[in-house]
């Protein structure tokens, strides 16, 4: 981040993620368990106790398992060895059955008045996609009617106006797609897996919300690694929001946020539900003034579609007033820029009329001279196309009245000549390659001396 980590800063990205479009949600068990609830009997299970409690389902004794030194997913299959060997049965069939309890052991659901607590904070987070690592139904539960349940053989895609739910370690309706052993992990290594890759280019693309989970699986790790070193561009400015940022829950949370040693921000919180109800009225504020922002656009656009005489020749006569206009206009281009031209064209006419009585100059300048600010102050990269198609062809139609020979305008030469160092390389070199195709002589030859130099 180029502003400093603040928990305010924080919670603002994260805002205008949502406003955005591009905010995604990582889930693990702990959202799970504050879902239903640490205190109830029947709450949720961490990855270590569900284990645990499948294979005593299968009278397998867990203290018997050796587990010192290796990992969850080594365990489950030495537990997968053992009871086939117990029960004289093919490894896959006890893996299977393993994967069954687990199914069973996940039948979690939060009661009403959990549900309509959460549902709230995801209906106004928005996400535009959902990824857990968990096997039950409880963001389903939370979002009815508005997402798809996707298995890890599902490609991360949905129907319009549905929030993709990716299971990535399999769900819990289908014991077949439950990856839980060694054998299951070694899978998602292979070379190109489509899940590591769109794991890794959907972290790069949005803003990645982490709640109740720790980071602790590889392939998921991995992505995060893809997505800020590997698909790394330099001297690309992002246009939107962009980070991962990780909630972790801890007894005596810090105040403000940081940074760990993979480049993902933390901040801490006593409770999930504490940060949700922190970001939700973050949000609130945030998405006010977004509202009154459009609004503002709205009206704007309002008094361009309408405009008189007034603001026309406010426009023409008034560089403030032109200037704010512009910078309006790059900073809400997709919302303006159809009134905006529409509105540009009649000041152009305008000036074309100003120039109309005999000895007029003074009209070519202005149509010059405000042509000259929307290529001098809208940055060359935000330029709309048709803006510039429009500029180009009445830069073209106006220099020929601009000089100083007879029947050119003196003060219109003398604007372009203090005013022409000021257009960027860039745009100079755009508008001579375009009006050398659309054979516009005019602005080819004024541009020309500007390459020369």
């Amino acid at each position: 981040m180029e502003t400093e980590i603040t928990r305010g800063s924080i919670l603002n990205l994260l805002s205008s993620s949502i406003i955005y479009g591009n905010l995604g949600l990582f889930i693990g068990a702990g959202f799970s368990k504050a879902v239903l609830d640490d205190d109830q009997d029947l709450g949720a299970l961490s990855w270590g106790e569900l284990i645990e409690a499948s294979s005593s389902e299968l009278s397998i004794d867990y203290s018997s398992i050796y587990k010192t030194g290796i990992s969850y997913p080594e365990i489950s299959t030495l537990i997968c060895d053992k009871y086939a060997s117990d029960n004289n049965i093919p490894y896959e069939e006890a893996k299977f059955l393993f994967k069954s309890k687990v199914c069973e052991l996940t039948n979690w659901y939060p009661d009403s008045e959990q549900r309509g607590i959460y549902s709230e904070y995801l209906e106004l987070m928005d996400p535009k996609w959902i990824i857990t690592t968990n096997y039950d139904l409880v963001i389903e539960s939370l979002l009815t009617g508005r997402c798809l349940s996707l298995s890890p053989q599902d490609y991360l895609t949905s129907p319009k106006e549905a929030i993709p739910v990716y299971h990535l370690h399999g769900i819990r309706h289908n014991p077949e797609s439950i990856i839980i052993t060694q054998e299951d992990y070694v899978k998602l290594f292979r070379p190109n897996e489509y899940r590591q890759i769109k794991l890794a280019l959907t972290i790069k693309e949005s803003t990645s919300l982490i709640l109740g989970y720790g980071l602790g699986d590889v392939n998921v790790l991995s992505a995060v690694d893809w997505s800020k070193n590997i698909y790394k561009e330099e001297n690309v400015s992002n246009v939107y929001p962009n980070e991962i940022v990780q909630v972790i829950r801890v007894d005596e949370p810090k105040e403000e946020p940081y940074m760990d040693k993979n480049n993902i921000i933390i901040i801490e919180t006593n409770e999930i539900e504490s940060f949700l109800k922190e970001f939700t009225d973050a949000h609130q504020v945030n998405l006010r003034s977004h509202v009154e922002q459009m609004e503002e656009i709205r009206r704007m656009n309002g008094e361009l579609t309408a405009t008189s005489d007034v603001k026309v020749n406010k426009f023409i006569s008034d560089q403030g007033f032109r200037l704010g206009l512009l910078e309006a206009l790059s900073k809400f281009e997709i919302h303006m820029i159809s009134p905006f031209i529409d509105f540009l064209s009649r000041c152009i006419d305008k000036t074309w009329e100003n120039a109309m009585p005999y000895g007029a100059f003074h009209g070519y300048n202005e149509n010059l001279t405000v042509l000259l600010d929307i290529i001098i102050h809208i940055e060359f990269q935000k330029v709309p196309p048709a803006l510039f198609e429009f500029v180009a062809y009445s830069l073209d139609r106006v220099l020929y009245y601009v000089g100083n020979s007879h029947g050119q305008s003196h003060q219109a030469e003398r604007t372009w000549q203090s005013n022409k160092d000021e257009i960027s390389r860039e745009m100079v070199k755009e508008l001579h390659g375009f009006a050398k195709r659309q054979r516009y002589i005019n602005l080819e030859r004024k541009l020309g001396s500007l390459l020369i130099t």
